[in-house]
Parts: structure tokens; sequence; C-alpha cells
């Protein structure tokens, strides 16, 4: 059988930039065994599979693969499928809300204001505890402790459908400097219950972005993501409820993440508060189609 796919570059605007995606447009007659091993012979950090909506008052369902597991919910996949789709005609492209199931819900996808700017709703954020771990964290990472900003701000888990660890580091060049012990990461974060540690901290290099950060989740065959949308609507959370962003920046977030890797990603998140209460989440970012092919399996 022959299986049609794309690949797109996810938060950027430029090819070879952001973070790839495959996406299979026509997934039935896929098996969970054949679509995991599928998204390992891909080798990028989700593969997704679109499949028909049956009964369920939406356009389409998904599924989503890293190269080690399937996930719930993820975000790059979320925008490039519903960029895919638009582009390749199956749904409408314009204001059109696409509306995609998966395991974690059903996630709506918009335009913002440029064609290509897609915007996805996400679940309300769950905080966790705080976690006083800031020793441990920092030989996770091959930081000093002093690396950590967790006198200011927690080290904590967030979940906005996928939980992820934050971490505050004091600066670009400490950063930068990150080198993770796999497998200790791994041990760590499944003891947390959780699959990604994300660092950022609050120097950036472009004046008008508020984040600059880095990702990893090796448990899911990803030592480093380039872009994490997903973790992004949970940071935007985050800053919002430890005040580090403005009352105007909250509607236009915007983070960097990739250049450690040679892919930059602009990520940009929308928070909208009522009270001191969180009402709305939503993640955007721009991508680009690079790739069309078929699959012989």
């Amino acid at each position: 059988m022959k299986y049609p796919f794309y690949q797109v570059d996810v938060f950027t605007s430029s090819p070879l930039g952001g973070n790839p995606l495959a996406v299979f447009p026509d997934a039935e007659g896929l098996d969970n065994e054949t679509m995991q091993m599928i998204a390992r012979e891909m080798n990028l950090s989700e593969t997704t599979f679109i499949f028909p909506h049956g009964n369920l008052p939406v356009d389409f369902s998904i599924r989503i693969f890293t190269p080690e597991k399937e996930l719930p919910f993820a975000g790059h996949p979320t925008l490039g499928t519903a960029h895919i789709l638009r582009e390749a005609g199956k749904v409408p492209s314009g204001n059109y809300p696409v509306k995609l199931a998966m395991e974690a819900g059903v996630i709506t996808v918009t335009q913002g204001e440029k064609e290509k700017l897609l915007f996805m709703g996400q679940p309300l954020p769950e905080f966790q505890h705080p976690l006083d771990y800031a020793e441990e964290i920092a030989e996770l990472l091959g930081l000093p402790e002093s690396s950590i900003d967790s006198n200011y701000y927690p080290i904590q888990i967030v979940s906005t459908g996928l939980p992820v660890l934050f971490v505050p580091i004091i600066s670009l060049e400490a950063l930068g400097e990150i080198s993770i012990d796999t497998n200790r990461v791994k041990r760590t974060l499944a003891s947390l219950g959780t699959d990604m540690i994300y660092t950022f901290t609050l120097q950036t290099i472009h004046s008008n972005a508020s984040v600059h950060s880095r990702a990893f989740a090796p448990a899911l065959g990803i030592t480093e993501d380039p872009a994490t949308g997903s973790a992004a609507g949970a940071l935007g959370a985050y800053l919002c409820k430890n005040n580090l962003v403005s009352e105007q920046e909250r509607n236009n977030i915007f983070i960097e993440q990739g250049y450690e890797m040679g892919r930059p990603a602009s990520l940009y998140v929308a928070v909208e508060l009522e009270g001191d209460n969180i009402k709305s989440i939503r993640v955007g970012g721009e991508s680009v189609t690079v790739i069309k092919g078929e699959l012989e399996i």
C-alpha cells in the first residue's frame, strides 16, 4: 500500500526552521503498531495520522506519535495538521474553525491576522505544587545550582493537555550551556509523572520576545525539541500566574525556541484572564510545507 504524506515546518515562516512534522492525510487501514513504526521511520519529534471523524462533531480525528509512543495532545502536530488540511482543500481556508478530535479532547484551530498564522485553543491549565529540586535539576542539566532562578520563580509542573516541568534559568548564557544527562532525565521525569523538562529565561535574542526557551523529552525519543506548542500554552499560564508578563503582553507572548539547534522558531501565546483566573489559552504560529511524498509499506 502507498500512503501519501507531507512534511511541514511548524512555528516558522521559512523552510528548514521551526519544528518538522510528518502528516499522513489518509491513514485509514493503519493499526497502532504500524503507525508507531512509521513514526520511528520518519524520525521526527512527531508524526500525525488523519482519520475520518466518524460520528463526532468535528472535521477529522487525528493520532499523534513520537518515535517512542503515542501522545494525547501536542501543539505543533495540531497546527501543522490543520495547515495541511487547509492547503490540501480538505477543509475551507480563511476564518473557518478547524475542529480536530484527539485523545485529549477536541481542539479548534483558527486563522490569525495572516493566512498561514494559525492558533489553537488549549485546555485550561493545571498547576502542581512547586518543587524544591533546584540542586537535583541543575545536576540533570549540567549546570551549577546558581543558574536556576528558583528564588523568584518556581520549578513547577504545569499542564494544558500534556504535563511539563518548567525550570527558570537565570540567563541566555546559562541556557546555552545546558548539557543533559539523558538517562537521569528519563528516570527523574518518570518519577515526577512527566516526559518533558522545559527550561526558559527572560533574557531574549530579539527585543520583542518575551521568553527564550529549550525543551528536552528523551523518553519520547526527543533529545531536544525545536518548538513545543503544547508547552507554550502551559508556559503562558505559568508566566501569567507568576506575574512575569505585563497585562498588555498577555495577549501577545512571543517565545523564541530552537536557536541552539539551528532551527529558529517563533511561538505566540494569548492568555485571557477573568480576574485572577485564566479563562482561555491560545497558541499560534506559521507553517510551511517542505516535502510531499509517498510511503510504500
